[in-house]
């Protein structure tokens, strides 16, 4: 069996639907938290100079979201089928579109005060004009709190994760989408997610 090293920042970000799908997986890996500090000095030792990436074994794999559909389809939560695949595909490029924005144009403000008002902004705009795109392809493609078919894949995951993140700025955010806020609760019930969340720095 290969081994697996995660390598990311000791912190959520990109990472984090990786670490999710290894937890819901029960797949081994070893996760190395990297503080900023230390980045500087590996910096030029990682594949395409950022983080994270995925050593497994002696191969280094890079992009999260690639890592994140190798680790899916090697455990089961692509979907059943081609088709059910397509559309966790979709779910997920479709919530990513304001993670990216966030990251962007949002992420690297230094000012607190500018950066809250980009948020603000950005939660207006993008992350409810996504909120309401993805709550069309979960009442489209989901059932039963899942936002693909009747069973857990990375793109409850990815809603999952998206969605705690704008929740610990914007309590009450999920409450204006009831499809998407239903996923949520329903992954964040998740013994092995919870576990995750619980015990992580």
């Amino acid at each position: 069996m290969p081994s697996n090293k995660l390598k990311n920042f000791n912190l959520r970000g990109r990472g984090e639907i990786i670490r999710l799908i290894f937890a819901v997986s029960g797949k081994q890996y070893s996760d190395d938290r990297i503080d900023f500090e230390q980045w500087w000095a590996q910096k030029n030792r990682a594949p395409l100079g950022q983080l994270p990436y995925l050593k497994i074994d002696s191969v280094e794999l890079p992009q999260s979201m690639a890592i994140a559909r190798f680790l899916a389809r090697e455990t089961g939560l692509n979907g059943k089928d081609s088709l059910e695949q397509a559309q966790v595909d979709a779910v997920v490029e479709t919530i990513m579109e304001p993670v990216n924005y966030y990251y962007t144009f949002v992420f690297s403000i230094e000012d607190p005060d500018e950066k809250d008002e980009a948020f603000r902004d950005f939660l207006e705009k993008q992350g409810k004009n996504g909120a309401k795109n993805v709550e069309k392809l979960i009442e489209m493609y989901g059932s039963s709190g899942y936002s693909v078919g009747d069973s857990l894949t990375w793109a409850d995951l990815a809603i999952f994760d998206t969605v705690h993140s704008l929740l610990i700025k914007h309590p009450n955010f999920s409450q204006s989408f009831p499809v998407l806020n239903r996923v949520y609760e329903n992954v964040k019930a998740n013994p092995s997610v919870a576990n995750c969340v619980k015990n992580r720095p």
